[in-house]
């Protein structure tokens, strides 16, 4: 059987939120017919049971072969939709039409790929509010061959291009794949290949999914250490201008604290931000370190 769409999850110790996701997809209002695929990658807790209930088809790896590209490529080669809308395990759909909205953008035969709104979850605190906020805009995006000229702006003007909610037209994606050595960052890679071949890429806004981390300050600095890897390995070409729009941002946050009179935490914010961008710029020089620095 061919679906209009085949919903991609991956899958490890999702637990209560995974349930939420499940329940949700169940619950939307989408005008064809879909299939839900999880790629599973060791879970330990009850993530199979609930996949289960949901009539879900299951595909079992093993927490090593785990890898953000391949496992989605996997993904894809198991499905049978037209359509490939990929979720993460704690991506929570806000309305009931979030389907229908984050693939009608597809509608139009020159755009190939779509990305939905990330809403910092309600518990957040104001750093990560902020941040989602300010990255992921409530005005509608369509990125053309041209924003691919310049890899590294591309990268840091777009950080809304993310899977955590996306949508790909499958015969686009069987002709360009994520990259397969690629270790993060993959939907960047796929998204400049996709324009670089001439198609459109549409952020929908009105897609809007419940989606953020509490990162601790050493887990932050992980992550944009890896993150900075990525976009060095990525964006070989052109200029960022990292700086200038960091200013901007921590500029804005300064004011969205002010506004909201939560002056005490300006000084975690600072700090916060100190973490985020000391990580992401080591990261990008990381090849140069020796691997015990790394380590």
């Amino acid at each position: 059987m061919i679906f209009d769409l085949s919903i991609i999850v991956l899958v490890k110790n999702g637990g209560k939120r995974l349930k939420l996701l499940m329940e949700s997809l169940e619950k939307q209002s989408f005008s064809g017919n879909f299939e839900v695929i999880a790629i599973d990658s060791g879970s330990e807790d009850e993530s199979i049971q609930i996949l289960e209930k949901y009539n879900t088809k299951i595909y079992e790896i093993k927490p090593e072969e785990f890898h953000h590209s391949r496992t989605r490529n996997l993904g894809a080669q198991k499905s049978k939709g037209e359509v490939l809308v990929y979720l993460t395990q704690d991506a929570l759909p806000i309305n009931n039409d979030l389907l229908e909205k984050l693939v009608k953008p597809l509608k139009d035969p020159d755009v190939a790929v779509s990305y939905g709104r990330q809403i910092a979850n309600p518990e957040s605190d104001d750093v990560n509010t902020f941040f989602y906020s300010y990255f992921y805009p409530d005005e509608r995006k369509v990125l053309g061959k041209t924003v691919a000229k310049n890899p590294k702006k591309f990268y840091i003007d777009h950080i809304y291009v993310s899977d955590v909610c996306s949508a790909i037209k499958k015969d686009v994606w069987k002709k360009l794949r994520f990259t397969d050595d690629v270790p993060m960052s993959e939907d960047k890679d796929f998204a400049l290949k996709v324009l670089k071949t001439g198609y459109k890429i549409v952020y929908e806004p009105e897609a809007v999914v419940y989606h953020s981390h509490d990162y601790s300050l050493c887990s932050l600095f992980k992550r944009r250490f890896q993150d900075g890897s990525a976009f060095s390995n990525i964006a070989l070409e052109g200029e960022s201008g990292f700086f200038g729009r960091g200013f901007k941002f921590v500029t804005e946050e300064m004011k969205f604290l002010i506004r909201k009179k939560k002056i005490l935490g300006i000084p975690y914010a600072l700090l916060y931000n100190f973490i985020h961008f000391l990580g992401f710029f080591l990261g990008k020089y990381e090849k140069y370190m020796p691997g015990f620095i790394k380590n």
